[in-house]
This record gives structure tokens, C-alpha cells and sequence, in this order.
């Protein structure tokens, strides 16, 4: 096994060995593998897109398994660490909680979950978010929802989609500001309608480019 893994590493471009030799001692030494900005940090590698380009060479030669939605979703398929350990399945069942990123200031026209938006992750158990794909959360702020029950200060969550039903609650992207309210398309438009009578609806034209929905609200957690 030993002389077939090194027949292996030949495989491997020197910086994707480095990279590899990263992880994996990373994992047999504290059992968790790195984050993409802790691998890039550690080989100067200033764009997340160049770390994740490494781990995708890796994953298609078969040195690491990956989930890409977890920021520490990288673990060494069976052979590759001194515990043998079977790689887990990211998309199992089984698993009952989910790393959900928790979304800053987000910018038209840019990835909602680029890097440079997200403010962390967040633990939650998957039946708590209804074993819902695709969740971000963010941070509420201000009042404008409270008659819904959403308050200054909770963390939300919304699963990801571009478009609503009448009447949900949805997060929406206007400009570089982002906003939760009751979701009302109408001729030509969309009204997103606040649920505290203090504020007044929000009106914008429906193919404004720069305004965009950016998902359905599901859930709220709050410290007290």
C-alpha cells in the first residue's frame, strides 16, 4: 500500500502535493481538515478560486473527498490517512446537522455566497431547517418585520432561489442593500411589503437590474 501511494504522489503537481501533505496532516492532527482561506493563507494563495482549483485536481485524482458547501468539507478517501478511514457521505441522510454561512453586505451583480460576503457559518440541525437545500442566514436589522415576528438582532435563515410565491416572506437584493419583506408581484413590478405599520411598502420595478430575489424565508433563531 505504502509503495502504491507513492507511485500515486507522482501524479501530483508540486504545489497540489504540498497542498495535499497540508490536509492530510491537518486532519491526523486535529482530526479537522482546513478551510480554503486557511489553505490559502498558509501557501499565499491569494484567490479562493486557486485553492479550490487545487482541491478539484485532487478530487478528480482520487486524493480527497469534498463538499463544497461546507467550509471544512474536505476529508482522504480510504488508504490515504494512517486511521483508513472511508471518506463520509456529505449528502447522507444520516447526518443531522448542516454548516449554514452566514451572509454579510451583499453587492449586485456578485455571488451571493462569495467569500467576501460571508460573515462565518452557523451549526443548526437539519430538522430544524426542514432537511431544506441550499440555506444561507443573515443577520436581521431593524424592525420593519416585527408584527411577522422577525426582530432586530435575529439570524435568519431563507432558502436559495431567485423567485416567491404571493405572499411569502422573502430576502431581496436592491442595489448593494438587502431587505426581508412580504413578496408582491404585480404588473410590472414588485411590492415588498414590510409587516410594521410604521413603514411603508417598498415599490421597484420588476426588471430593475439591480434588484433581485434572493431567496424564501424558513426560519429565525434568536438569543434572548
Amino acid at each position: 500500500m505504502e509503495a502504491q501511494l507513492k507511485k500515486d504522489r507522482k501524479a501530483l503537481t508540486p504545489r497540489q502535493r504540498e497542498v495535499f501533505e497540508f490536509i492530510k496532516d491537518r486532519i491526523e492532527q486535529t482530526n479537522r481538515p482546513p478551510t480554503l482561506r486557511e489553505i490559502g493563507l498558509r501557501f499565499e494563495i491569494s484567490s479562493t478560486n486557486g485553492v479550490r482549483s487545487i482541491l478539484a485536481a485532487l478530487v478528480k485524482k482520487g486524493f480527497i473527498a469534498r463538499s463544497p458547501k461546507l467550509s471544512r468539507g474536505i476529508d482522504l478517501p480510504q488508504g490515504q490517512s494512517r486511521g483508513m478511514r472511508t471518506p463520509p457521505d456529505f449528502s447522507s441522510e444520516e447526518s443531522k446537522v448542516c454548516e449554514i454561512p452566514i451572509v454579510g453586505r451583499v453587492a449586485a451583480g456578485a455571488p451571493m455566497l462569495a467569500v467576501e460576503n460571508l460573515e462565518g457559518t452557523v451549526v443548526v440541525d437539519r430538522e430544524f431547517l426542514m432537511r431544506q437545500q441550499n440555506v444561507f442566514a443573515l443577520r436581521v436589522h431593524g424592525d420593519s418585520m416585527k408584527d411577522a415576528g422577525i426582530h432586530h438582532g435575529d439570524l435568519l435563515f431563507a432558502r436559495q432561489q431567485n423567485t416567491a410565491e404571493r405572499g411569502q416572506i422573502v430576502v431581496a437584493l436592491i442595489g448593494e442593500e438587502t431587505t426581508v419583506k412580504y413578496y408582491y408581484p404585480e404588473a410590472g413590478r414588485v411590492r415588498l411589503e414590510p409587516a410594521n405599520e410604521a413603514f411603508g411598502p417598498i415599490i421597484v420595478d420588476s426588471s430593475m437590474p439591480d434588484f433581485s430575489v434572493l431567496g424564501r424565508v424558513i426560519g429565525i433563531m434568536r438569543k434572548y
